[in-house]
């Protein structure tokens, strides 16, 4: 087998287009918001100079790291049907002069254009000429990639995701939906689209991640559905991408095994800007999680690069622009850091030491590096709860999360989790003493913090959250009665007085009723602990959450956190 060239070295493009939006609001970061950039079919010329000057900055930049290539959303912003009204076709022609300016930047700069979008971008006249059948939104599809490779021939290819749709808030006139349900139709998808690709020398960079809907929503990792969907597909255009683990970008998860045993040319995706551990807040080094991965990697036959996630991911307020004024030096430090694991021998000790050295010639290197390297220590032993974020857990075609009281900006307590936590945790008393003794470190935190020569409002910040998870897990871990019910929300009130744009915390203490859920026999049933699939999970669990979970939703509403119900895609896609 013939070792691939590990030259495609991706990086997303988002950041300089949310220039023009920094007003402290939270913000949804999986797409560009292209949509807010125009008006009656125009873009405005101030925002696009805006733009425009920092994607000049920020291509410079990441050519200078070492990056190849640069994502840009979205294929449907610049694909001009004939079907549509002359409205929308004044507004896709004004985005395609508009990306005219965006690729010459990027090409300038040394940098492969690659396009993004969804399977498949929608609206009501896609929807009136395709009537939803799969033939003709294929057909639609690739007379949409043969339109952008004639306009714009200096762009390499396409980086597709099928598992995933816009979000709830998403008002674009393109939202997306998931078409592809089957490993069976990926397979007739690829087969329609990989010719185009051929004909014009591009390449089609197929994403496998996904959120378990529909019966292709477990390829990230189930090699059944991964063969069904590609194993008769043999084309030199034709590129896996894959997340590096099962689930999302989280810790404590081993190497996704499908990279290990990929059959075709792939690529492993990284999150530089950790969408769950603080969105650049503070330091969450991923350099001691990514060398391993890296030295599993080594001898990879197929790997042919990474693709790297500076600013893409998650709803958040923190709107730090990597790599731009006022940036995130925690998110370039992993930005940099996983290229060079990929690029180069250097261990991520070595990496970080340069770093700091380079970023923060006037700081204490070993003060720097200490703060860093103990804000990895606490992360997983604070941020996480070690002993439920070691077990594999697996619900329908998904493997759960290793964090799940932490997502995005908000920190959920609740008893539901608390169940979930204490059926799979056994005695906390262990994890109770550990975390006595991790206040210390916090403490530490603050006197390194106090070191520097400035004192950055963040890291305070930081400090101030840490101390806060450490109250907050003792309701997760110890009693939840009204007596430490009343300690959290003084310990919530005070955090929130110092702190108004700091984490978020929902708050939700009313009890379980049914008694047979409370004993922890409910997660017990419908959680397994291996990824292959139970006889109850095929011809049970699966099919009959599915047609329940509509009637649950009804019933438990006031359960669900706001963030589930109006961001991202909403907790019903998880059930299909």
């Amino acid at each position: 087998m013939t070792t691939q060239q590990r030259d495609l070295l991706l990086i997303d493009g988002s950041a300089p287009f949310f220039t023009p939006f920094q007003d402290g609001q939270r913000k949804n970061w999986s797409k560009a918001p292209l949509t807010e950039l125009q008006k009656h079919g125009r873009i405005d010329d101030n925002l696009k100079q805006t733009i425009l000057d920092a994607l000049t900055r920020y291509c410079q930049k990441v050519r200078d790291v070492g990056y190849t290539a640069i994502t840009f959303d979205d294929l449907a912003h610049l694909t001009l049907f004939d079907f549509y009204p002359y409205m929308l076709s004044r507004t896709v022609h004004s985005y395609q002069e508009f990306f005219r300016q965006v690729f010459a930047i990027a090409k300038d700069a040394g940098l492969a254009i690659y396009i993004t979008t969804d399977i498949m971008f929608w609206n009501r006249f896609i929807e009136s000429h395709t009537k939803r059948r799969d033939a003709k939104m294929r057909e639609l599809f690739a007379e949409a990639v043969e339109r952008l490779f004639d306009l714009f021939p200096e762009v390499s290819g396409i980086v597709t995701r099928i598992g995933e749709s816009d979000g709830v808030d998403v008002t674009s006139q393109f939202k997306s939906r998931m078409v592809i349900r089957s490993p069976r139709q990926c397979n007739r998808w690829l087969k329609e689209v990989l010719p185009v690709f051929e004909s014009h020398g591009k390449t089609l960079i197929f994403r496998t991640w996904g959120l378990g809907a529909f019966r292709v929503g477990d390829i990230i990792w189930n090699e059944v559905t991964e063969k069904q969907a590609f194993g008769d597909i043999d084309s030199p255009s034709f590129v896996v991408s894959r997340k590096y683990a099962s689930a999302d970008f989280f810790r404590y998860l081993p190497l996704n095994e499908r990279i290990t045993h990929s059959q075709h040319p792939h690529i492993v995706e990284f999150q530089a800007r950790r969408e769950y551990e603080g969105f650049g807040v503070f330091p969450a080094y991923i350099g001691r999680q990514y060398q391993e991965y890296r030295d599993q990697l080594a001898d990879n036959p197929l790997l042919c690069g990474i693709s790297v996630w500076c600013q893409t991911g998650g709803w958040s307020h923190f709107e730090r622009l990597t790599f731009l004024n006022d940036s995130s030096p925690w998110n370039e430090l992993n930005t940099v850091a996983t290229l060079q694991l990929f690029t180069s021998n250097n261990t991520a000790d070595d990496i970080l030491r340069t770093y700091c050295q380079q970023r923060f010639p006037n700081e204490d290197q070993d003060t720097l590096i200490e703060l860093v390297q103990l804000y990895d220590k606490l992360i997983d032993q604070i941020w996480y709860f070690d002993p439920f974020a070691r077990q594999s857990l697996w619900f329908r075609r998904l493997r759960v999360p290793p964090l799940l009281w932490i997502f995005w900006d908000t920190i959920l307590v609740n008893r539901a989790l608390r169940l979930v936590f204490r059926t799979f945790m056994g005695n906390s008393k262990k994890v109770r003493i550990n975390d006595k003794l991790l206040r210390s470190d916090i403490r530490q935190l603050r006197t390194l913090t106090k070191k520097l020569s400035k004192n950055p409002q963040q890291l305070i910040l930081a400090a101030d959250t840490f101390e806060l998870l450490y109250a907050l897990r003792r309701f997760y871990l110890g009693k939840a009665g009204n007596k430490r019910e009343k300690k959290v929300c003084t310990r919530l009130k005070k955090y929130h007085n110092k702190h108004p744009k700091g984490f978020l915390v929902e708050c939700d203490f009313s009890p379980f009723r049914i008694r047979w859920i409370t004993t922890g026999l409910f997660f017990g049933i419908i959680l397994r602990n291996q990824s292959r699939y139970r006889l109850l999970d095929r011809f049970l669990l699966i099919p009959l959450t599915g047609w329940m979970f509509p009637l649950v939703k009804r019933w438990q509403r006031h359960r669900i956190p706001d963030l589930a119900e109006r961001q991202a895609v909403g907790l019903e896609v998880f059930f299909r």
